[in-house]
């Protein structure tokens, strides 16, 4: 079987599933139209970072030549990745059924906006996904810098390409509002920054994350530091009105960022400074499927 994926996605969640499709080692091929992908002018960066690696093909499916060039690379390749609105590539001529009748070998799979089908032909954009799941409010201020609804479905399109090709090949409609619920497990109290053994610190140079959840790690780190007095201040607030708080925060303001990391290394402590997000290239089911004819079903 070939280990070759054909990406006709443009914008994040598509090609993020490429990404992490290549760094299992698939060979990605981006086919893109003439225009090219509107990204690249608003975020080039981002888009560079989305597509390090891969090769890349003009393909302008409005042709003849163009779809046949489709099905050609399709019968050598395992999965094909889509981002256009339901219906767009079916009205080319290039759908799910053609290509899937031509080729039975092949996973297609289409990422798209809303679950509802009343909705499917809506466009929309991860701020739109998360207001209409109901996390919008509950990620303020995260969904600002962290587009989790793009990044939650570039995760479900690689694993759909996984599943399809242990099923032997299918049609998997993922949907980036269904994605993002994979994030609306009921919040967990204390994982806020708001509790002693859970929160942030300024160091002498830096910051640190102290994760001491379980009361055993919070034992063990309060044995590291020598301080029997805090036990019983683990989940007391991390506020200035805290004595405890107000101790620890001392403490962490002796030595620089990069010293406690090696101190709660050595200690084997949850705790880490805090570092800049690597600007490098990379190296979850609310799908829909078809694998053996009929109707779309949801595992």
């Amino acid at each position: 079987m070939s280990e070759r994926i054909l990406d006709l996605t443009r914008l994040l969640p598509g090609p993020l599933a490429g990404q992490i499709l290549q760094a299992m080692g698939f060979r990605v091929l981006r086919l893109l139209p003439p225009a090219g992908d509107w990204l690249q002018g608003y975020a080039a960066e981002t888009h560079q970072w989305l597509q390090a690696g891969k090769d890349c093909e003009t393909l302008d499916l409005k042709t003849e030549a163009g779809r046949q060039r489709l099905l050609d690379l399709a019968a050598e390749s395992s999965a094909l990745l889509e981002n256009s609105l339901p219906g767009t590539m079916e009205r080319l001529g290039v759908g799910p059924e053609l290509l899937r009748a031509a080729h039975p070998h092949l996973v297609y799979v289409r990422l798209s906006g809303y679950r509802d089908p009343a909705a499917a032909a809506l466009p929309g954009h991860d701020l739109t996904y998360l207001a209409s799941a109901g996390l919008l409010d509950r990620l303020d201020p995260a969904w600002r810098s962290l587009p989790l609804a793009d990044l939650c479905g570039g995760f479900w399109a690689a694993l759909a390409v996984l599943n399809g090709l242990r099923a032997g090949g299918g049609f998997y409609q993922v949907s980036l509002e269904a994605a993002v619920a994979t994030a609306a497990w009921p919040p967990l109290a204390g994982l806020d920054g708001s509790q002693c053994c859970y929160a942030v610190y300024p160091a002498a140079d830096g910051r640190v994350a102290l994760a001491a959840l379980e009361p055993h790690l919070w034992r063990r780190f309060c044995a590291a530091a020598g301080r029997d007095a805090w036990l019983e201040a683990a989940s007391t607030p991390a506020a200035p009105s805290n004595p405890a708080y107000l101790q620890i925060a001392a403490m962490f303001l002796e030595r620089s960022a990069d010293a406690w990391d090696a101190w709660a290394a050595a200690a084997g402590l949850p705790l880490r400074a805090l570092r800049l997000a690597p600007a490098m290239p990379l190296l979850p089911a609310p799908w829909t499927a078809r694998t053996s004819g009929g109707n779309l079903e949801t595992p």
